[in-house]
């Protein structure tokens, strides 16, 4: 399924007319992917960022893992978001998958169908999208003694106290584009080599699709205040629950 021809031409009905550049982003992930990429939707209000699985959570939430991880699946619900919605010629669809839970036949069919397509696009973690993580805080990731998913995550969860966070590793968003492209061996490929990741082509295009200003003002003041903003729902949530044992 491609895109139809739609843009600002006179024939176009006047509710597809708008000044923002859709995202669409298709993630095997149901938290930590969907969460981080979310955040982006601050970033300029050029740009709306819409991660396709969470609008069709609740209809997939009944599919089983093994299902979920077929290339069927995620172009079904890709193709599902874009019949559903108004794209035009200049919006981008990605598919943000791990390469541990797919066969190279079944990445290489995707990868081959999103060729047919215009402005579809395939970035892929080896093994996981933890690899992509860990640029944000180090370089370093063949010194790495993690190999399984499993092991990033667990590592991940120690670069910070409390642990992972979406917004403090976000502010080092162009150290992990930089670190990413450091570390990538097959740069006119689309397939990464173990520990490394393609994830920085999608963001590098999010970027580019702002203002420098939009940017400066996403990881100078956006972030900050989002962090911040959180912080007081956790003061209040734990006022509120001294509160109430009080009156218990």
């Amino acid at each position: 399924m491609g895109f139809k021809q739609r843009g600002y031409q006179r024939d176009v009905a006047i509710e597809l007319v708008r000044d923002y550049k859709l995202f669409a982003i298709a993630c095997e992930g149901s938290v930590r992917e969907p969460e981080y990429f979310g955040v982006f939707e601050y970033l300029s209000k050029k740009i709306k960022v819409d991660v396709i699985e969470e609008h069709l959570n609740s209809e997939t939430e009944s599919n089983s893992k093994s299902t979920k991880s077929s290339p069927k699946w995620v172009l079904d619900k890709a193709i599902s978001y874009i019949s559903e919605k108004n794209l035009l010629e200049e919006d981008e669809l990605w598919f943000v998958l791990d390469v541990d839970r797919w066969s190279i036949d079944q990445i290489r069919e995707l990868s081959n169908f999103c060729d047919e397509h215009l402005n579809w696009n395939l970035v892929l973690s080896n093994p996981c999208f933890e690899i992509w993580l860990f640029f944000h805080k180090s370089a370093k990731i063949k010194d790495s003694k993690s190999e399984t998913c499993k092991e990033f995550k667990f590592e991940i969860s120690k670069f910070d106290k409390p642990g992972y966070d979406k917004l403090s590793y976000i502010k080092n968003v162009m150290t992990a584009i930089e670190n990413s492209k450091l570390n990538d061996s097959e740069v006119n490929h689309f397939f990464p080599k173990e520990k490394e990741s393609k994830v920085y082509l999608l963001v590098e295009s999010l970027i580019k699709s702002c203002s420098k200003k939009d940017f400066k003002e996403f990881i100078e003041t956006t972030i900050p205040n989002l962090i911040a903003k959180r912080k007081d729902k956790i003061k209040i949530k734990k006022i509120t629950e001294i509160n109430k044992n009080e009156i218990i």
